[in-house]
């Protein structure tokens, strides 16, 4: 239902009006901040500096770097859905590395053992043996580091031995998958506890994230860590507060007033991702079209976040003298085919057996198999009707009476009730 904007009386989209994905252009948002991080990406890898990128002299940050905020705010929505509506921990975590998982897989093996041999320095059989080519892979594979290099490749370039710089931020997005499956067994998507949840979150966020300003090429781990938190906590709060979340473009001028006048501020950061987060769900509340009914379907976001690193430093060895410009555009062109290949052949399968595993669990759970001496005859007949109200086709006397709603994980009891299951038996997976 929409709210009022109370100055023009017009209607104003609430969050939760949006999320369904036939009413979002979330899959657009993300491939468009993709691609602002391979533009970044074209500047730095020339120059050797992320500060070349023309936006980071007017916010102390690379275009590169909203685009990845852009991408935290929106996982602090899309991952507190996909806790919300998982019905075990299992299910919640199996998601989550079928998505991320697969694809990265594929795209490290490709990186070590296609590309690296063919811009290589070393011969075939000296790379091979390399060892710093297994520490590349386990490297990259555990998340530890995005700028693990492969022996001989990509030695001469200003940003010498990058292979995929994107890869950085992956393990801060793992760690906030974390935080927020930590937050949600204690019981903060409760609705019960909604208002005193939204209050603590809010608490914490002014609580970690005030802090004095600082560019982001200065940061330590610990500080990307807390500005990525902020932008994912952000989301998650969006989330709860999802049914009273009014957006309307009557909100930006204050919020545009309040980023600019505190910039390089202790609020400044803060006030900066508010700004950044509403803009992105105004224009994620557009559905642009074709474009965005297309990115809906074909999500190659994460494909083109993950490649693009490893075809930029390519081309500026095969092709050097590109400017930023240019190398972008061509980069973009090869970038894009890997990434259908990634979305078409392994991401989206392995979606496909998430929801296929779970979906027969749940479909074992709400349908189970008759009792000793019960007759199964009714049941085999309509199967979907017994399925729904097995009760009323067993005893047709008695009044037929419709089966609870099975309960999310989200949707049971609070963080000790809980901890008291435990403790009598395993949770349920």
């Amino acid at each position: 239902m929409a709210a009022k904007t109370g100055i023009f009386s017009k209607p104003a989209v609430r969050l939760a009006d949006i999320l369904a994905p036939e009413r979002n252009s979330f899959g657009l948002i993300r491939l468009a901040a993709a691609i602002s991080v391979l533009i970044t990406h074209s500047f730095e890898f020339l120059s050797g500096t992320v500060e070349s990128d023309p936006v980071f002299a007017w916010t102390g940050h690379a275009l590169g770097d909203h685009g990845v905020q852009v991408f935290f705010f929106l996982s602090g929505i899309l991952i507190a859905q996909s806790f919300e509506k998982s019905r075990s921990l299992l299910e919640f975590v199996t998601a989550r590395a079928l998505r991320i998982g697969p694809g990265l897989a594929v795209c490290i093996l490709l990186t070590a053992f296609l590309l690296g041999p063919l811009v290589s320095t070393l011969p075939l059989r000296d790379y091979l043996q390399d060892p710093r080519l297994a520490r590349y892979i386990m490297s990259t594979a555990t998340l530890v580091t995005g700028s693990a290099p492969l022996p001989g490749v990509f030695d001469h370039l200003p940003l010498a031995g990058n292979v995929n710089l994107s890869l950085w931020t992956l393990k801060y997005e793992v760690a906030c998958y974390i935080g927020l499956a930590a937050i949600g067994f204690a019981g903060f998507f409760d609705r019960r506890i909604r208002f005193a949840a939204v209050g603590l979150l809010s608490f914490a966020i002014a609580a970690l994230f005030i802090a004095p300003f600082k560019p982001a090429d200065a940061y330590t781990v610990a500080e990307n860590l807390r500005h990525f938190g902020l932008y994912f906590a952000l989301g998650t709060l969006a989330y709860l507060v999802r049914e009273r979340l009014a957006l309307t473009w009557l909100a930006v001028l204050p919020l545009a007033a309040a980023a600019l006048g505190l910039h390089k501020t202790h609020f400044g950061e803060l006030a900066a991702a508010l700004l950044l987060g509403y803009l992105t769900l105004l224009l994620a509340a557009r559905t642009w079209g074709r474009l965005g009914a297309f990115t809906r379907e074909h999500d190659y976001s994460y494909g083109v976040y993950i490649y693009a690193a490893p075809v930029q430093h390519t081309l500026q060895y095969w092709m050097p003298g590109l400017d930023a410009l240019v190398l972008s555009l061509w980069a973009l062109a090869a970038t894009l085919p890997l990434a259908y290949l990634s979305w078409t052949l392994i991401e989206k399968p392995a979606l496909g057996m998430r929801r296929a595993w779970f979906g027969r669990r749940q479909a074992a759970r709400v349908a189970p198999a008759p009792r000793s001496g019960q007759p199964a005859a009714v049941a085999l007949a309509v199967p979907h009707a017994a399925i729904q109200s097995p009760v009323a086709f067993r005893w047709p006397a008695r009044q037929a009476e419709a089966p609870p709603a099975p309960r999310t994980f989200a949707e049971g009891p609070l963080f000790a009730n809980r901890l008291g299951r435990i403790a009598a038996r395993p949770l349920e997976s």
